[in-house]
């Protein structure tokens, strides 16, 4: 029915569970497909930015512009960006730009949308935690300084 199609995630349970006939199917690759999109990941030249601009590319988006603070992107961008050539996904892209300074990120964005004709996702991915460590043995001092809480487990 028509409603099947629609429906997907917990709706989709709940009619499934209240209609044993409901047509059921998986929907995530649906609901979180980035076909022919294009996106803006700030803080993308390495780390959860350059992670988050390769899912992305994975997901379909047809070109991911990774913002960092760097002149030039680093050996992990590069990589990244010809594994990504290597798989046949969309475009990896840098642009240097500093994410505090709002006037300049509005400008980027505003040239990505009018070159590609759309802006459709912007992942926040920026850091000032300096030095990389493994997420469960990050210094508590680091965290501290770009506002994060340590929980006790």
């Amino acid at each position: 029915t028509e409603a099947s199609a629609t429906l997907t995630g917990v709706s989709a349970a709940l009619a499934a569970h209240q209609d044993p006939n409901f047509p059921t199917r998986v929907t995530l690759f649906d609901q979180f497909s980035q076909k022919d999109r294009v996106a803006l990941v700030s803080g993308g030249n390495r780390g959860i930015g350059l992670e988050s601009a390769l899912v992305l590319l994975e997901a379909g988006a047809r070109a991911v512009y990774c913002v960092d603070l760097h002149s030039s992107p680093g050996d992990d961008w590069k990589a990244v960006k010809t594994y990504a050539e290597r798989l046949g996904l969309g475009r990896l892209e840098y642009v240097q730009g500093d994410v505090t300074d709002q006037k300049l990120i509005w400008k980027i964005g505003e040239q990505i949308g009018d070159k590609e004709g759309r802006l459709d996702v912007c992942v926040a991915a920026a850091g000032v935690a300096g030095e990389m460590h493994d997420c469960l043995e990050f210094p508590e001092d680091s965290l501290k300084s770009v506002g994060v809480a340590m929980i006790p487990v």
